[in-house]
C-alpha cells in the first residue's frame, strides 16, 4: 500500500504542476506585457511585431521574469499546421526608445539544402559555422523599403543538418527589430 500511496501523491503534484504551468501561459503579448513595467515603446513594438509573427496561428506566450529589471524575456509556443516551433522575445528599454530581438527553432523533416530552395531561396549564404551548418541573412526582400540599412540588424537564419542529413534543425533571428506603422 505505500507504494500505491506514493504513486497517487505524485501523480497528484504532476497534475497540479501541469495545471499551475498550464494556467500562467496566456495566449496573447497584451496579456503577458500587463505584467511588466516596460515602457510604451517597448510594449507597442513587441505587440506589433509578436501580431504580425503569429496571425491566426494557434500559440501560447508564457513570460519569463527576470531579477534585471526592466529586461523582458518571454518564450512562446507557435502552432503551424504541421508542427510546433519555439519562440524567444526579449527586450530592454534603451536611451533611444527599445532594443527587441526574437529568435525562432523548429525542425523540418527534410535535408537543409532542400529546407533552403523550399524556405530560404531570397536569403543570401554568408558563410558555415560548421560542415553541417549554413549561416543566411535575409537581404532580398521584395519591398527593399523595409530592409534594415545595417546589415546586422537583418534576419538571419541558421541551417543545422540533423538525424544524418534526414532533416535540418532551423534557427531564425532578428535584433533590432522597428515595426513600421502603416499609413
Amino acid at each position: 500500500m505505500p507504494g500505491k500511496t506514493l504513486l497517487s501523491y505524485l501523480l497528484l503534484m504532476a497534475a497540479l504542476l501541469l495545471s499551475v504551468t498550464q494556467a500562467t501561459a496566456q495566449s496573447k503579448m497584451s496579456q503577458v506585457l500587463v505584467e511588466t513595467n516596460l515602457p510604451p515603446a517597448c510594449k507597442n513594438i513587441l505587440l506589433d511585431f509578436a501580431e504580425a509573427l503569429i496571425g491566426p496561428k494557434k500559440h501560447r506566450i508564457l513570460r519569463n521574469p527576470s531579477a534585471h529589471v526592466p529586461f523582458f524575456q518571454a518564450f512562446m509556443l507557435l502552432s503551424y499546421n504541421d508542427q510546433d516551433s519555439h519562440v524567444q522575445f526579449s527586450a530592454i528599454p534603451t536611451a533611444d526608445g527599445c532594443e527587441v530581438s526574437y529568435s525562432e527553432s523548429f525542425e523540418i523533416n527534410t535535408p537543409c539544402m532542400e529546407a533552403r530552395e523550399a524556405l530560404f531561396k531570397r536569403w543570401q549564404l554568408i558563410g558555415k559555422l560548421s560542415e553541417t551548418t549554413a549561416v543566411l541573412r535575409y537581404d532580398h526582400p521584395r519591398d527593399k523599403k523595409t530592409l534594415p540599412a545595417d546589415e546586422n540588424d537583418r534576419a538571419s537564419a541558421y541551417l543545422t543538418q540533423t538525424r544524418n542529413g534526414e532533416a535540418c534543425l532551423v534557427t531564425k533571428k532578428q535584433q533590432h527589430i522597428q515595426v513600421s506603422k502603416k499609413n
